[in-house]
């Protein structure tokens, strides 16, 4: 099955073999329960992946590390080692720049150093620091500043709970892997994304960087279901006669909505009732979904009567050539 389009995909993960070697062994088994085969598909980056692009209509992939916050030493390297990835394969692979949030000054020093001198489209980064904190304060200004003086996006991509948190919200009268995927990839870690965009919201960083360009995945992080209650809401906030953005304004304007890891006409559908056309993105989450799926969800889509033709073009690949300013 082949749409015959130039399919690009943005939140598509690989993982540097050194990395891999430090990373944590709880976090493998979480990843190799999902599926076997995910270390092998992480770490490839060569023939075997490109003929699952061909297979699934995916001119582009915009690579990125599996999100952590490594040491400034291992992020400049991870970011050189993805530089190679994509000098071997021009056209194939575009990348978004791994970033350790720790430093947001050596963060933003890096971006700067990854867009300018090794061609990247953006970053991509955990959801949240490894101890919970969300990046709402001024200790993060250097990098939003830096991103905005670039003109290029940052990828909000969901993390694990704090030990503290899984205690408190997740852990319950069954298994722990059950409590994990809880606290994950079934429900948690996507609403503490939207939790997330509400802080930034409240703390006035789109006043303060209106060119900011955010993304998010899943089909909108369960936001899109919820805007027309919050939005009202926020109209009642303290200082909200002072705000430069309204709520509304702000979705419109700074952040771009990726369909990773949802492949249902029903979210989509309730997507695209509140968002514009050109803010939806078309994107897998590979190697953790399947790049084949992606596809049927799409076929499914253009044929659904949900979108135009033009539209699904715009979804499809248009709207990442404009957001990322690719060729």
């Amino acid at each position: 099955m082949s749409l015959n389009l130039p399919f690009i995909t943005l939140e598509e993960h690989v993982f540097t073999k050194f990395m891999w070697d430090k990373y944590d062994e709880g976090a493998k088994r979480g990843m190799a329960a999902r599926d076997p085969k995910v270390q092998e598909r992480l770490l490839d980056i060569g023939d075997d992946r490109i003929a699952v692009l061909d297979a699934n209509s995916i001119q582009t992939q915009i690579l990125s590390h599996i999100p952590c916050h490594p040491s400034r030493q291992d992020m400049q390297r991870i970011n050189d080692e993805l530089h190679q990835m994509k000098k071997k394969r021009p056209g194939r692979y575009e990348v978004f720049a791994c970033l350790s949030l720790n430093d947001p000054a050596e963060a933003a020093e890096e971006l700067e150093r990854c867009v300018k001198d090794l061609g990247f489209v953006g970053a991509l980064f955990p959801n949240t620091l490894d101890d919970g904190t969300f990046y709402d304060t001024p200790r993060f200004y250097p990098l939003y500043a830096k991103a905005q003086e670039l003109d290029v996006p940052l990828y909000l991509h969901p993390i694990f709970p704090t030990p503290e948190v899984s205690k408190l919200l997740f852990d319950g009268p069954y298994p722990k892997p059950t409590a994990i995927q809880i606290g994950a990839w079934c429900y948690g870690w996507h609403a503490t994304v939207a939790i997330h965009i509400l802080r930034l919201f409240g703390s006035g960083i789109f006043d303060k960087y209106p060119g900011l360009k955010l993304i998010i995945g899943h089909m909108g992080e369960t936001l899109p279901f919820m805007l027309d209650r919050i939005i009202p809401q926020t109209a009642n906030w303290p200082g909200a006669s002072e705000r430069k953005k309204e709520l509304r304004q702000v979705w419109d304007e700074n952040i771009w909505v990726t369909t990773s890891g949802m492949f249902a006409l029903g979210p989509m559908e309730c997507l695209l009732r509140t968002t514009k056309i050109d803010r939806i993105l078309y994107s897998v989450d590979y190697p953790l979904e399947d790049n084949a799926d992606g596809l049927r969800f799409m076929t499914e889509l253009r044929g659904s009567g949900l979108v135009s033709e033009e539209d699904f073009h715009k979804i499809a690949y248009k709207n990442a050539k404009n957001l990322l300013r690719l060729e």
